[in-house]
């Protein structure tokens, strides 16, 4: 467990006696698929950090329409910024596939915290790197069409991808409705934009298998205007 947590951008920096320390107020959870891991506005009483599988982070509006946030992996981390600010959760997070999550609870966090300067300042790094994509979500939604939203998505998804058989496998299968909701949009104008980048002969898809054959055309559709 300590070399796993030794990778985890949170924890790497610290020395293996705190690693220890962390292991040892912690616990380890299961979920199974689809199986809601907390609720928008529900108390803000633990950390967690992935040991295995894929967590979907999103909101649901009255209306039923959905946005997912984000996907956090093995070694990513997610629940911090409530804790931090002492309110409800401000998104739901649901197991996607069979997860197993290192659980850390508010008050051993928050001890932590205070003992170590380091830890600190990753986690300050790492809500600072939370917030720039989050701006550049907000640019995006307000100033790009459909098309450069999705070519968005997909190219931040890209970053995390395989190069091989002349472009980037996306690392992740993506449904229609799943890939809608990264984006903000429905299943529609997401079918549309998804057809005019095959056309295009940017993107190939392969069952729920996203293929990206041209980055540099991607990459300048993301910059298109209404």
């Amino acid at each position: 467990m300590l070399k796993f947590l030794r990778k985890v951008p949170l924890l790497k920096g610290l020395a293996d006696k705190d690693l220890r320390a962390i292991y040892k107020i912690s616990r380890v959870r299961e979920y199974g698929p689809g199986e809601a891991i907390f609720a928008k506005y529900a108390p803000a009483t633990h950390l967690f950090i992935v040991l295995d599988g894929r967590v979907k982070i999103f909101t649901r509006s009255s209306g039923k329409k959905r946005k997912t946030f984000a996907y956090v992996r093995c070694g990513d981390f997610f629940g911090e910024m409530a804790l931090l600010e002492h309110k409800p959760r401000s998104a739901a997070a649901e197991a996607v596939d069979f997860t197993k999550l290192l659980i850390i609870e508010n008050a051993d966090f928050q001890r932590l915290l205070s003992r170590d300067r380091g830890l600190a300042l990753c986690l300050l790094r790492a809500v600072s790197d939370r917030l720039r994509k989050a701006n550049e979500e907000i640019e995006s939604l307000l100033f790009s069409n459909v098309l450069g939203r999705v070519a968005k998505t997909l190219y931040d998804l890209s970053r995390r991808g395989e190069r091989k058989h002349g472009g980037v496998w996306l690392s992740e299968r993506y449904t229609q409705q799943e890939l809608a909701d990264l984006v903000g949009t429905t299943r529609e104008p997401l079918t549309r934009a998804v057809s005019a980048l095959r056309r295009a002969q940017v993107l190939e898809l392969r069952g729920e298998r996203y293929l990206i054959r041209d980055m540099q055309k991607l990459e300048a559709i993301c910059t298109m205007q209404p």
